[in-house]
């Protein structure tokens, strides 16, 4: 039995739904692969959803690591900023899904259809943009993110490959750009 870890177990996790999808792994096969039991995982997780969770939140943070925080140092206006980040955003989740279409669905799953960890999720992006942009409210950065929803949220995921996709962001960016000062 190898050294058991929260980072292990989610490791091995990735591994196996990445090579068998999410619909094929469980805690036992997780377990089995670890040379322990799916009682082991308890210790560190409290079921499969937990774990799922916490894997396509780890996987998350490292898709968008570009964006956590975002390097502001090149950038002289606020606009390039938001452009920018944006476009790292959505391109990043399109990579995603293009690359690790199983994580991807994983991700869906387990936080675009959780409304909890979604808000957690949602926060964290308005918390960095807000830290890159300057812009203190809220609300606007919100409205932000919802025009550019299209572009980065799963639910449209499959449209992605039908279209122009950098094209068409930059045709939203054009519509709410005159919107963002500096």
């Amino acid at each position: 039995m190898k050294n058991l870890s929260r980072e292990l177990i989610l490791e091995t996790a990735h591994r196996m739904v990445v090579e068998h999808g999410m619909e094929k792994v469980n805690l036992s096969k997780v377990g089995s692969e670890l040379g322990t039991t799916h009682a082991a995982i308890y210790k560190y997780f409290s079921g499969k959803e937990e774990l799922w969770t916490e894997l396509a939140l780890s996987w998350l943070d490292r898709e968008l690591s570009s964006i956590f925080p975002f390097d502001t140092d090149k950038y002289s206006s606020t606009k390039d900023i938001v452009h920018d980040w944006l476009w790292i955003l959505s391109r990043s989740k399109y990579e995603a899904y293009v690359r690790e279409p199983e994580m991807f669905k994983l991700y869906t799953a387990y936080i675009d259809r959780n409304p909890a960890v979604l808000a957690r999720h949602i926060g964290d992006l308005v918390g960095s943009l807000k830290a890159a942009s300057g812009i203190e409210d809220v609300g606007r950065l919100q409205a932000i993110l919802l025009a550019f929803s299209y572009f980065s949220a799963p639910a449209y995921a499959d449209n992605w490959l039908r279209m122009d996709f950098k094209a068409e962001f930059e045709a939203v960016w054009k519509l709410i750009e005159a919107g963002i000062a500096g």
